[in-house]
């Protein structure tokens, strides 16, 4: 019994919790309120709660001279669902920068 709770809690772990790894291109608008912003190709804002220290070593985004400038950003999404209010939450944290020529 003991381990088809754990069987059970493992899967249910797996289902409230999704990682992926996503590339794309866009525009550094600056750092504020705790978030990267980013401006994507189409217009959209792209929101980045955090980045690795791997991504900050490649490229420093407190640093305004690079406000303007267009990345190929690597990042990870993580949604979770708030087991209270069963609301999805994702996250996107920054694990590689890439500066593209202008």
């Amino acid at each position: 019994m003991k381990t088809l709770s754990i069987v059970l809690f493992a899967l249910a772990t797996a289902v409230t919790s999704l990682v992926s790894t996503e590339t794309v291109t866009a525009t550094y608008a600056g750092f504020e309120n705790e978030v990267y912003q980013f401006t994507a190709e189409d217009g959209s804002t792209l929101e980045f709660q955090g980045a690795s220290a791997e991504a900050l070593t490649q490229h420093d985004l407190s640093d305004d001279s690079l406000k303007g400038k267009t990345f190929v950003i690597t990042y990870e999404s993580e949604t979770i669902i708030d087991e209270e209010t069963e609301e999805e939450i994702t996250t996107n944290i920054i694990v590689g920068l890439e500066l593209q020529e202008e």
